[in-house]
């Protein structure tokens, strides 16, 4: 089975302003695929807000000659196909993956996902709460906050603990196990 985390960081509040994403892939248990992608925002999003830069530090001048969002999808597609997504607070990278398919009028796959919030209230109660930083400090997962591939491979591994613990590396089996089910993109 193929477990595919995906993190956007976005330049300001809109959801098509996207200026980063990063991608872990996990197949059968193992680290398959990871990168991470500078995304130069459509001209109508593309002011950056200095709070958004404060917390990602990507900034104007690094998007510059980066490829816009429908150059990067064709490299992302082939792992989310036949995959099951999973982002950390996936509704905020969810509506951005849909708006930029929306903006580029793209083709939305058909995959279902996960967010690994869910699965960590489930898994892990007792926590203050369950944000990403705080959920992987508990299970000592290293993470650069707000750096789009370490925080896509924060949440999957948090998911590929919860299956671990289970001794199961089918993310259906825990969904059904946690009472939760996959959404739609």
């Amino acid at each position: 089975m193929r477990l595919t985390a995906i993190d956007f960081e976005t330049a300001n509040n809109a959801s098509q302003s996207a200026c980063s994403i990063g991608i872990v892939v996990f197949e059968d248990g193992m680290l398959i695929y990871e990168e991470c992608f500078l995304i130069k925002p459509q001209r109508y999003y593309s002011q950056f807000s200095p709070f958004n830069i404060t917390i990602h530090h990507i900034t104007p001048e690094m998007v510059r000659y980066a490829p816009e969002f429908d150059q990067v999808f064709p490299k992302l597609l082939p792992w989310l196909d036949n995959a099951v997504v999973v982002a950390h607070n996936a509704p905020f990278d969810i509506a951005v993956l849909r708006s930029l398919i929306q903006l580029y009028g793209l083709e939305t796959p058909i995959v279902p996902y996960i967010d690994s919030v869910e699965v960590a209230r489930k898994c892990y109660p007792r926590l203050d709460n369950h944000k990403l930083n705080t959920v992987c400090s508990a299970l000592e997962i290293e993470l650069d906050h707000h750096d789009a591939l370490s925080d896509a491979r924060g949440s999957a591994l948090i998911i590929m603990n919860a299956l671990a613990a289970m001794d199961e590396y089918d993310p259906q089996v825990l969904m059904n196990c946690l009472n939760l089910r996959y959404k739609k993109l």
